[in-house]
């Protein structure tokens, strides 16, 4: 007789909390990282299946067990490519002659464990405006939320909703959030709620762009971007107080994920570090805009019922 057991079990790997806002990425076990145990004659195996387009390192830990032979040691910890899906260990009775029992839990957290940031990339202005827009909060400055490891870098960026957001930094689309109404509000139900878009980078880190309007991205997963390239609308989505757009650039350190010190650049002030209650200025427009031309209205652009397509971005970046 065999007997095991399996216990899917993961911590949500990308919390965030925020000034004027909080949000929390959070996946049952079977939608991003799914992980099996299937019976063979005389042996079970275990599977894991990356369903994300992030790799993900997966750690398994050996709780319990009884006359168990392994085909690898315990705790088992294995990187996957976005899409793959892997055999980790496969197990056996160590004496033919009874069963055996083995009870494990698993865990695991998205990004390349070995990715390093390049220290001397800079990062263009998130958006684009005619004006220029105060950052609410930053490493420098008072840390309302951004009070852990995964936030201890990021910047909140005040802005009115419907704002150009736009790809600081090219890389890979690999996940898109885009249902949650503009409606965010400082309570718990809400911390999941923010709609965003994460830009994975070539050197393995990635950069979140929170709080978008709801249904206003223009990328899909796996699409590349360049710099500059429209990402949607800034919003009021999630765990918030105002209108703002949260950014920050992260990478996996060793299994922990990490928000990095990172810089900013643009035609005015050259390459420079985000400081508290200092405004950005976004580089000029790529758009032909008359100069006697009156700003449009959020309404204007977008009236009840319309949907988001590229001549609404034209018409908000104008």
């Amino acid at each position: 007789m065999s007997i095991s057991v399996g216990r899917d079990f993961f911590i949500a790997i990308s919390f965030c909390l925020l000034s004027w806002c909080q949000f929390s990425f959070a996946y049952a076990g079977n939608e991003l990282v799914k992980i099996e145990t299937v019976k063979k004659a005389g042996s079970d195996t275990v599977i894991a299946t990356n369903n994300s387009r992030m790799p993900v390192m997966v750690t398994l830990q050996l709780s319990s067990s009884s006359n168990l032979a392994s085909s690898r040691n315990w705790p088992i910890q294995v990187q996957l490519a976005g899409g793959q899906s892997l055999e980790l260990v496969e197990v056996s009775a160590a004496n033919k002659q009874f069963g055996y029992t083995f009870y494990y839990n698993s865990q695991f957290v998205q990004g390349d464990a070995w990715a390093r940031h390049d220290a001397g990339v800079s990062y263009r202005i998130p958006f684009l405006a005619g004006q220029a827009f105060q950052i609410l909060q930053s490493a420098d400055g008072p840390l309302f939320t951004h009070t852990t490891v995964a936030t201890r870098y990021a910047v909140d960026i005040n802005m009115p909703v419907g704002t150009t957001v736009i790809a600081a930094r090219a890389g890979i689309v690999v996940e898109v959030v885009r249902q949650f109404a503009d409606n965010g509000k400082a309570e718990a139900e809400f911390f999941d709620k923010a709609n965003y878009v994460r830009v994975l980078h070539d050197d393995g880190s990635w950069a979140d762009y929170v709080h978008l309007m709801q249904n206003s991205t223009q990328v899909q997963p796996g699409q590349r971007v360049e710099v500059g390239n429209v990402l949607g609308l800034s919003g009021n989505s999630g765990f918030s107080t105002t209108p703002h757009l949260h950014f920050h650039v992260q990478v996996n350190q060793n299994g922990t994920i990490i928000s990095l010190p990172f810089r900013f650049r643009n035609a005015h002030d050259g390459v420079f570090t985000p400081l508290y209650q200092t405004w950005l200025i976004p580089d000029a427009q790529n758009l032909t805009v008359s100069k006697t031309k009156t700003k449009k209205t959020l309404r204007e652009c977008l009236p009840t019922g319309k949907a988001i397509d590229d001549a609404v971005i034209r018409c908000l970046s104008s």
